[in-house]
């Protein structure tokens, strides 16, 4: 009876994946609310609408990547090039409008050809040479790390002394477009994967990718297509972490892969292929930023930042296959 009740949780957690994320990250913003509550009428250091603001916009940078990744992840694959490409993306958008006098704009197109290229790249080299994943995306990010550092050697772009301090876009403070694009693309992402017969395709190439083969999906179209839009997501997300940072660096977004494909997980991408969501990751991108923002108003705590990353990936990986071992079974 109690193994029946246990069953049918688990199955609900399932089907609801996006909803019991949220649960937790509200859990997490509850327990960091009692841990730093200050007391003595003073104001909440953690629980207010600045901080919650500065939540999102760091947790947006890496978060529009992570929709990439989960999309990435659900076809089974991986990426471990976006925080590469992030910081090449940066050393690019910067040099051209620092040093070459470039509009912001055309800069920040140019910062977006990078993520085109690198996941073109990527695509090639698992779809035509037949490398796994991991190794080619394993060059890719040597290769996009070492162009930015050789671009910059070993220097970087001040972007800030030519940007306002009171900029936006279409009204929008520059504060907020983190925020704002990856909710708005997690929205647009998450319809293009659930009602288009190619988020359908990804989703089939990720159960088994013979039987979609044979059942007439263009294989090896749809994963050009998830790799290139994986690149093109990890170059907007360093277009936007240049302009907010007001740098352009070739070490930025150093150790990003870890977080960007830890939020995708975390938020319901199965590294089986398959299953996730990309409003998952987005949620998952929002847990690691409350927990970093928290961690680091604690004394001492920021230590166990990567252990705390590192345990969750190993929980929910260990809980996935364990998921997959039983579905397999049943079947």
């Amino acid at each position: 009876m109690r193994g029946n009740k246990l069953q049918a949780i688990q199955s609900w957690f399932s089907r609801h994946r996006e909803l019991s994320v949220f649960f937790i990250l509200c859990l997490e913003i509850l327990w960091f609310y009692i841990q730093l509550y200050p007391g003595s009428g003073r104001r909440h250091t953690f629980f207010n609408a600045e901080n919650f603001l500065m939540i999102f916009k760091y947790s947006g940078i890496y978060g529009i990547a992570a929709i990439g990744a989960a999309i990435i992840i659900i076809s089974f694959g991986i990426d471990l090039a976006p925080g590469a490409v992030i910081g090449l993306t940066t050393v690019v958008t910067g040099r051209l409008f620092v040093q070459s006098g470039y509009s912001l704009p055309v800069a920040a197109g140019a910062g977006i050809l990078v993520g085109l290229c690198s996941g073109s790249m990527a695509a090639f080299l698992v779809t035509v040479i037949k490398l796994p994943p991991f190794i080619a995306t394993l060059g890719v990010m040597g290769v996009a790390r070492g162009l930015g550092f050789i671009i910059t050697e070993g220097g970087f772009y001040d972007l800030s002394h030519k940007i306002p301090d009171d900029f936006s876009l279409i009204g929008i403070p520059i504060e907020y477009w983190p925020g704002v694009l990856m909710i708005t693309l997690a929205v647009i992402f998450h319809l293009f994967m659930v009602f288009t017969r190619t988020g359908r395709h990804i989703h089939a190439i990720g159960g088994n990718e013979l039987a979609a083969y044979f059942s007439g999906v263009k294989v090896r179209r749809v994963k050009v297509f998830v790799y290139i839009t994986g690149g093109l997501l990890a170059s907007l997300s360093g277009v936007t972490l240049a302009i907010v940072h007001g740098q352009g660096r070739a070490d930025m977004a150093t150790g990003y892969e870890l977080d960007i494909i830890a939020a995708a997980v975390v938020g319901g991408a199965s590294l089986s292929g398959g299953k996730g969501s990309v409003l998952g990751a987005v949620l998952g991108s929002l847990i690691f930023g409350v927990l970093r923002n928290a961690l680091s108003q604690i004394a001492g705590a920021t230590f166990y930042e990567r252990l705390i990353v590192g345990v969750v990936i190993v929980v929910i990986v260990i809980l996935d296959q364990l998921t997959v071992k039983k579905e397999g079974r049943t079947i």
